[in-house]
């Protein structure tokens, strides 16, 4: 059986875990056969990945400051354009973004991402998902995490 087709089934039948950030208070759901990295998990950081052979899925959760106050639609306008979103999505206190990642040179790669972007005063809340494109299937249930992700 393929990689991406048993990254699917563990997917679905994996216990979530879950990361609670004691810097900003939220919280991260991720897979449980994902690894913490544990030299970012301060300072409003986490990141949790899976690697087998050359396949890589990197789960990110962060803080940053919005210190030019921007509001919610210019910074979605920003973050798109810098991410080079194909696909977004606005609500009240969020957006979310998705794409192909691109090279330093600006070519298209067969790795993509998903992120939410939650405002809270002067501060982002962002979660990311970055995964091989054969395995999008495979990481549906990340990507409706991310979706419905509420920062507390």
């Amino acid at each position: 059986m393929p990689l991406p087709q048993k990254l699917e089934r563990a997917m679905r039948l994996t216990r979530m875990m879950e990361y609670k950030d004691c810097d900003y208070g939220y919280s991260v759901r991720y897979p449980s056969f994902f690894e913490p990295d544990d030299s970012l998990m301060d300072g409003g950081c986490c990141r949790f990945s899976f690697w087998q052979d050359s396949t890589e899925i990197v789960q990110t959760a962060f803080v940053e400051h919005n210190s030019d106050s921007l509001t919610l639609e210019q910074s979605m306008a920003k973050y798109a354009s810098e991410l080079h979103a194909t696909q977004q999505q606005k609500g009240d206190d969020f957006f979310i973004l998705s794409g192909h990642i691109l090279t330093d040179d600006g070519q298209i790669t067969s790795r993509r991402y998903h992120a939410k972007f939650v405002m809270h005063r002067k501060v982002w809340f962002v979660q990311t998902l970055a995964y091989p494109e054969d395995c999008e299937q495979a990481v549906q249930r990340l990507i409706r995490e991310i979706d419905n992700w509420k920062v507390w």
